[in-house]
């Protein structure tokens, strides 16, 4: 069996100057102002992404048949809300939906028979946008997220 080797050309470098362009402290500041400038729409999509998890929160607990599905949904809403929120400065939003995803993806059973635990996840969410809670949230923020990490874990103790 004979191998060959290719090397592709490397068109690109020819392209690119080698001196110029612009600095990377530049490059760095036009992210944060553009980062700074998504931020009211991340509120207003965030806001509209909690409520659709209420509906699905509705849905489980109106209809024992679509229970398991909304379940999943809400598992991936909250997955996203989790990795989005610390980037727009709501750290606290993304640690309380890393405790709701962490109920769901732990024994997603238990969630579908504590949907209590899920709304509580869910007003806790809409309480940090609302009010617009950026960073840790202080002394308080910490406390109500130890609260809802404290309840998921009694919950999947028991199991």
């Amino acid at each position: 069996m004979e191998v060959k080797l290719h090397m592709p050309t490397n068109n690109l470098k020819p392209k690119v100057p080698s001196e110029g362009g612009p600095e990377l402290e530049d490059i760095v500041e036009k992210a944060e102002q553009a980062l700074s400038e998504m931020e009211g729409d991340y509120e207003v999509l965030v806001s509209e992404e909690i409520t659709g998890i209420g509906e699905l929160l509705h849905t489980a607990k109106g209809d024992s048949t679509k229970a398991a599905d909304s379940i999943k949904e809400i598992h991936v809403i909250g997955h996203n809300i989790k990795g989005q929120a610390a980037t727009f400065s709501y750290p606290l939003l993304s640690m309380a939906a890393k405790s709701l995803c962490h109920f769901i993806q732990e024994n997603a059973e238990a969630a579908g028979e504590r949907l209590d635990l899920i709304e509580v996840h869910v007003n806790t969410m809409r309480i940090i946008i609302a009010q617009k809670i950026k960073g840790d949230g202080g002394k308080e923020g910490q406390g109500l997220i130890t609260a809802l990490e404290e309840a998921v874990g009694k919950i999947l103790a028991k199991d």
